[in-house]
């Protein structure tokens, strides 16, 4: 297992536990035809596995929130990965 290439890590602005999931977060700014900006989460949710369990603790195993933090967004989608 190459742990930098593990699925919840490609492209992830966050990622942060639940108690079933790994969660990544890919932040956009986006910009409507009046000119207002939003952020936008476009949210995946990984089951926990062992080998996801194993790759998030070796990436993100010194945090002082193990679990870390979702980051606020102003609208957001949501994708679930078995």
């Amino acid at each position: 297992m190459i742990v930098a290439t593990m699925d919840f890590m490609v492209n992830a602005t966050n990622v942060y536990r639940t108690k079933g999931f790994i969660v990544k977060q890919e932040i956009h700014i986006v910009a409507d035809s009046s000119g207002a900006s939003q952020e936008v989460s476009d949210d995946t949710y990984y089951k926990r596995t062992p080998e996801r369990e194993i790759a998030y603790k070796t990436v993100y195993g010194k945090r002082k929130n193990k679990n870390g933090k979702r980051l606020p967004s102003t609208m957001y989608t949501r994708t679930y990965i078995e």
